[in-house]
C-alpha cells in the first residue's frame, strides 16, 4: 500500500474516533473507541507505521478486540473475510465446545447462514441447527426416482403429462429435462 493510502487509513481512524460530524463516529468515538496517544500528532503517523508495518495486499486495519482502542497491541492488518468475522453484529453460536459465527458454521455445513437461521427460528436448538447435516434437497417434492422417470419418459410423454402424473409444475419437469436441477442424478 502506498504511503498516501496509509496516511488515509491513519486519518480515517482518527476521524472515526474524534470527528462528531463523521457518520461512523457513532460506532467508534461515541462508543469510547480511541486512538493510542502514540499515534497522535505530527509524529503519530511515523509511530503508526513503525508499529503496524506495511499491510499485505488487500489488507485493512482491524481491531482485534472490537471494543478496544486503536493501539499497537489491539490492531493488525486483516483480509476482508477476517474483518467480516469480527463485526459486532455477527451472531456467534457455540456448539460442541466451539464458538463460531453463523457464516462459519454455514460454510462448514455446506449451507447458507439463512438456512441455520431458519432452523433456529422454527424451534431447532442452536446446537442441532449447526451440527445436524442439511438434507440434500430439503424443499424438493421430487425424489431421485421421479427424476429418473421424467428423463426416461420424455419426450414420449409431454412435460404437462409428466407434471400431472408426478404432482409438480410443468416448469419443474422442464428443469429436470434440461438438466437445470438434479444434475447429479443420472
Amino acid at each position: 500500500m502506498k504511503r498516501n493510502k496509509l496516511l488515509g487509513v491513519w486519518r480515517s481512524m482518527h476521524n472515526r474516533c474524534y470527528n462528531k460530524n463523521q457518520e461512523a463516529y457513532k460506532n467508534y468515538g461515541a462508543r469510547g473507541i480511541f486512538v493510542d496517544p502514540r499515534w497522535h500528532g505530527s509524529e503519530g503517523f511515523k509511530k503508526f507505521l513503525e508499529h503496524m508495518g506495511t499491510p499485505p495486499e488487500g489488507g485493512s486495519l482491524e481491531r482485534i478486540n472490537n471494543d478496544g482502542p486503536y493501539a499497537p497491541e489491539n490492531c493488525k492488518w486483516a483480509t476482508r473475510a477476517e474483518q467480516a468475522h469480527n463485526k459486532r453484529n455477527n451472531r456467534r453460536i457455540t456448539a460442541n465446545g466451539q464458538t463460531k459465527t453463523m457464516t462459519e458454521w454455514a460454510r462448514e455445513l455446506g449451507c447458507s447462514p439463512a438456512a441455520i437461521s431458519y432452523r433456529i427460528k422454527n424451534g431447532m436448538s442452536e446446537q442441532d441447527a449447526v451440527t445436524l447435516p442439511i438434507p440434500k434437497r430439503p424443499n424438493s417434492r421430487l425424489s431421485e426416482e421421479d427424476v429418473r422417470l421424467i428423463r426416461l419418459s420424455y419426450p414420449v410423454k409431454t412435460l404437462q403429462m409428466l407434471a400431472d402424473e408426478i404432482g409438480v409444475s410443468k416448469k419443474t419437469v422442464m428443469n429436470v429435462v434440461h438438466n437445470k436441477i438434479f444434475k447429479d442424478v443420472a
